[in-house]
């Protein structure tokens, strides 16, 4: 999978927790790389994604957030994203 984030392509790949050194999830900027444990459940891993898709933003825009603001808008994300799944459609109009 792949995501295009500030104009630049990411990889979005699930590895082995072995490789992962204990992390659910890592954003990798100079390799353009999004790492995400396959150890997890699926929603677990959908939200490590936006996790670190968030840590990436926060870098390219200079917003400085801290872990927990990250933590925080992950979750307050992903739940407006499943409880209005036709939100993206609708904002495009």
């Amino acid at each position: 999978m792949q995501i295009r984030i500030s104009g630049l392509n990411y990889n979005v790949v699930e590895l082995p927790s072995e490789d992962m050194g204990g992390r659910l999830g890592l954003a990798d900027f100079n390799s353009q790389l999004i790492s995400i444990n396959n150890n997890y459940p699926t929603q677990t891993k959908m939200i490590a994604k936006w996790h670190e898709t968030l840590h990436i933003l926060s870098s390219v825009y200079n917003i400085n957030l801290t872990e927990e603001q990250v933590v925080v808008l992950t979750h307050a994300l992903v739940a407006l994203l499943e409880d209005n799944k036709e939100i993206v459609d609708n904002f495009r109009q």
